[in-house]
């Protein structure tokens, strides 16, 4: 039996002849009702992360994606021009990237070209597309569970924590592919469960139209479908086919020979630059695939420090927002821990949310913080699956899961609260913008991230983050965004020889000018050889990771002392200043 959402009253369940099948196949009300926590859901979902985009400075993978989506719609190629081939933090040459972008499949940077051609190119635009595809992924999401649970109520929970969640927000507010991809993954499982009864062919060849779709744009988005492969196996393996097997494949050849006829444009520049990403620095993916006890310690740290370490993508908020985690861990354990006495139906369900942690953990091999939009929805259906089950626990019980269902989502509001608080786009992006535009007319060349590309369009600079060490290049100004610090600190322990010209570079070559939060301004110094205008006479007596940060303060006291420090930071800027 299952529950009509928001009553409390019981919907028979709709059998086809199997004890496994019968909530996969249970109709959906037609109560109103039904809809409500789901049109809530997707408004607050939209406001928020529309707040954050219009707030959230720029960053450099999504001047990246923007950049041959931009050349692709009005230039007609689809170049990274902005960025130097030695430029990136891969270890490698990306030959051919100003003529051809080979480094990820190429349907996320089509779709955004064909955006551009409809909507306008802006920052904002490229978030809206994907904003809109978090928004679609919202009721697909609530499908799956409302389908697969006996209690429809943890799809209206599971999918409201997921419309506050930061992470799944942040995301979405993003200029890269994670969140189209991420809603065609579940699109795609969301068509299965649909279909499957109204033409088990149909519903095969659908689902797979989109998951190849999804792949194209990103391929993690393969992991997913290890969710439908288990919903298959569980509901539908007797109705298989070997033409099911090859009607699957179809839609992912079709995409791979439409991409094989660009590559064929320069196969060389296509092995240098997306074998190098597929790989990742130094081998990172495949070293962590090979290596299990790896993939597991570093998909713990992913979990702990999107929480509470700043970086390059999202920076950090309040240490408050570890408790996150903790609610996610106490959850899955208590779902994991008492999976004797659930139905069928939510065995299957705890059997698709190991699958997706499981190939998170062992077959995503790069672990950035964004990709993370993959499994934060289905925690937060969980935790709602475990606050229900402590709600009909009584008074007490009920008072309990409201509190901490609360809890959990104002320490999700609240994070993103206080991004939107801190406003780098408009304090700090935008007066840097203007200055670097002053800089453009009065005919400097500029180095920097590609993120400047949306305030100076992509053209007048170039972007490599080794500052010329092997490009030769010297352009009148330098930029260090927060993407440059970063890797700056990573060149320390990977790159020696780098980080000693960035050094110099930085502390010599170049005088600090100009300061707008987070984006320091540099410019050439006439006289390199005559003084080191940056006092580093320490950083030799520094233990080796800890060079970077010394030159990083190094820098920020000679910004007081010089009087260009001018904008002072309040306590969340601070936090989110590297």
């Amino acid at each position: 039996m299952a529950i009509e959402l928001g009553s409390g009253k019981q919907r028979p369940a709709t059998l086809d002849g199997t004890e496994a099948n019968a909530c996969a196949s249970a109709p959906p009300s037609r109560s109103p009702r039904v809809l409500i926590p789901l049109a809530a859901a997707v408004l607050i979902f939209v406001g928020l992360a529309t707040a954050l985009a219009m707030t959230k400075a720029p960053w450099c993978d999504e001047g990246w994606f923007a950049n041959p989506s931009y050349n692709l719609a009005f230039h007609g190629k689809m170049s990274t021009n902005v960025l130097n081939p030695s430029g990136h933090f891969l270890n490698a040459y990306l030959s051919g990237i100003k003529e051809r972008t080979y480094v990820v499949p190429p349907n996320h940077m089509v779709a955004l070209a064909g955006w551009y051609r409809l909507f306008g190119f802006s920052l904002l635009s490229m978030r809206e597309y994907s904003i809109l595809w978090g928004a679609i992924a919202l009721p697909a999401l609530f499908f799956i569970l409302y389908t697969l649970l006996p209690d429809p109520r943890v799809a209206q929970l599971g999918t409201l924590f997921t419309a506050v969640d930061f992470i799944y927000l942040w995301s979405s507010a993003d200029g890269r592919m994670d969140s189209s991809a991420y809603a065609l993954a579940v699109l795609s499982i969301a068509a299965y469960l649909y279909l499957r009864q109204r033409g088990f062919t149909r519903a095969v060849f659908i689902s797979q139209v989109l998951s190849a779709t999804a792949v194209f744009v990103h391929p993690n988005a393969i992991l997913p479908q290890l969710m439908l492969v288990v919903l298959v196996w569980r509901y539908d393996r007797t109705q298989l086919r070997r033409h099911h097997l090859l009607l699957a494949t179809a839609p992912y050849l079709f995409f791979g020979l439409l991409w094989s006829l660009y590559i064929a444009q320069s196969p060389a520049d296509f092995s240098a630059q997306f074998f190098a990403n597929a790989a990742g620095r130094d081998s990172t993916r495949f070293k962590v695939i090979l290596q299990p006890w790896l993939a597991v310690w570093y998909e713990f740290l992913r979990h702990i420090a999107t929480y509470v370490v700043s970086d390059l993508w999202s920076a950090s908020v309040n240490t408050s927002f570890i408790f996150v985690p903790v609610f996610y861990a106490v959850s899955l354990l208590t779902f994991f821990c008492n999976r004797k006495i659930y139905s069928p139906a939510e065995r299957t369900f705890l059997i698709c949310v190991s699958t997706m942690i499981l190939a998170m953990t062992f077959l995503n091999g790069f672990k950035a913080k964004n990709y993370l939009i993959y499994l934060v929805p289905w925690y937060d259906a969980v935790l709602g699956f475990q606050l229900l089950a402590l709600w009909k626990r009584g008074y007490s019980g009920q008072f309990a899961a409201a509190l901490l269902g609360c809890t959990f989502a104002a320490l999700q509001i609240t994070a993103s609260v206080e991004h939107l608080q801190a406003d780098e786009y408009h304090r700090y992006y935008q007066p840097a913008i203007a200055r670097l535009q002053e800089e453009q007319a009065e005919g400097k060349t500029i180095g920097g991230t590609a993120a400047l590309g949306f305030g100076l369009g992509f053209q007048g600079f170039e972007d490599d983050w080794r500052l010329g060490q092997y490009s030769h290049l010297q352009p009148d100004i330098i930029v260090l965004d927060r993407s440059y610090r970063f890797f700056t600190q990573k060149f320390e322990e990977k790159e020696p020889l780098v980080f000693s010209h960035i050094v110099k570079t930085l502390s010599s070559d170049y005088r600090f000018s100009y300061r707008f939060g987070t984006y320091w301004i540099f410019e050439r110094n006439d006289n390199p050889a005559t003084t080191q205008i940056v006092d580093i006479s320490e950083i030799s007596t520094k233990k080796r990771g800890q060079r970077a940060e010394y030159l990083f303060e190094q820098l920020e006291h000679f910004a007081g002392a010089s009087g260009i420090d001018t904008m002072k930071e309040t306590s969340i800027d601070a936090v989110l200043r590297f």
